[in-house]
């Protein structure tokens, strides 16, 4: 009687555990995959073209760290980690590049040139935030937002003034290019994409998601460090509830903590002098980061980071 009862408690548990398995397996989903991002009327060469003309305009345009320093070095390691769970058919030439400015922000030019603040770098609680705001970026590139917005009768007047614009603004094709950002402003639903597509990178390379929904939060929390961010990245609607209910059913992950590298670069970068962007925009007019950024080694070779 026993050896039954037995038998069947055991017999019992294992029914218990296959139908445990079963609604766990059915409950989640399957591994969140890159949107397709569609097509733009400038091709990918055009894009790229750009994006490294504007770049090397920035170095003469705004204080740039050198590749040498330490917060560089660290956001291009941080970027490779996340370029590489892009598609390769899919991904653009990054690059990754620090600028000694006091306020949040960070922007990415057609191509992938990418340029952080160092006031970004410091404001984050954690690195799963820092990676984030580099992945919302990434999803910008690689949805081709900015050339996407562009009208098809101003490519040909772009290329062409950006190629012999490399000290001055490009004012006449609607792009602002003082001040180091080729950037046509982006909607609403362009950031949603970007917090999507960013959400994705942040789990494949096993960062919490979540964190970029906390940071807008946060940003839009703060009358200090929020107004010049959300200016340029103008929220969707509900980012946190939005990105809650996108990863919902991914499947289970075990999300990083933060790397000694992080808080290390993070102390460090509290020592680099911010200057705002009244004193960048004052340092363009006269030629000062062209200057300082040669005399520090802060140069654009224009081959890629990544």
């Amino acid at each position: 009687m026993n050896r039954n009862r037995f038998f069947y408690a055991s017999r019992l548990a294992a029914y218990v555990a296959f139908c445990l398995a079963a609604v766990l397996a059915f409950s989640v989903s399957a591994p969140p995959e890159f949107p397709d991002p569609g097509h733009a009327p400038m091709t990918r060469a055009q894009q790229e073209k750009v994006g490294l003309q504007a770049a090397a305009q920035v170095y003469q345009q705004m204080p740039v760290l050198p590749d040498s320093s330490p917060e560089t070095q660290y956001i291009q390691a941080l970027g490779k980690r996340l370029v590489a769970v892009i598609p390769k058919d899919r991904t653009w030439p990054y690059q990754f590049h620090v600028v000694a400015q006091k306020e949040v922000n960070a922007f990415a030019l057609p191509g992938g040139p990418m340029f952080v603040n160092v006031g970004t770098i410091t404001s984050v609680d954690n690195e799963a935030e820092l990676a984030g705001v580099m992945a919302h970026e990434m999803g910008h590139v690689y949805m081709q937002h900015s050339a996407k917005r562009l009208r098809k009768s101003a490519i040909a007047d772009l290329l062409g003034a950006v190629a012999g614009a490399v000290g001055g603004p490009v004012a006449e094709t609607g792009i602002q290019l003082g001040a180091g950002t080729l950037l046509l402003k982006y909607s609403r639903a362009d950031e949603a994409q970007a917090d999507a597509f960013g959400a994705i990178v942040l789990w494949k390379a096993q960062f919490n998601p979540m964190a970029l929904a906390d940071f807008f939060r946060k940003l839009g929390a703060s009358s200090k460090s929020g107004p010049q961010f959300l200016s340029d990245h103008p929220n969707p609607g509900n980012r946190d509830q939005t990105t809650r209910n996108q990863v919902r059913d991914w499947p289970p992950q075990n999300y990083s903590p933060d790397s000694p590298q992080f808080a290390s670069v993070r102390g460090h970068a509290g020592g680099v002098h911010g200057y705002t962007a009244e004193e960048i925009a004052a340092g363009a007019k006269n030629g000062r980061w062209k200057e300082e950024n040669a005399k520090n080694g802060a140069t654009f070779a224009g081959a890629p980071a990544n």
